[in-house]
């Protein structure tokens, strides 16, 4: 592939290639990955609540 001398299909393929990429980053961009509030070891029955400058207080939920 020469540099200065790009061919149509060349330059297809580029524009293709930039096009497919910005469609996956748009797509993480709107829909990202599941956030939680809590730590990975603490499950739904966990309430923690975050406090500035601070780590956070998680106490555990009682169920009747």
């Amino acid at each position: 592939m020469n540099w200065q001398r790009w061919q149509f299909a060349e330059y297809k393929g580029a524009i293709f290639g930039v096009l497919l990429l910005a469609a996956v980053l748009l797509v993480l961009v709107w829909f990202p990955a599941n956030v939680r509030n809590t730590a990975p070891g603490f499950g739904p029955d966990w309430e923690c609540t975050s406090h500035p400058q601070s780590e956070p207080t998680c106490i555990k939920k009682i169920h009747p």
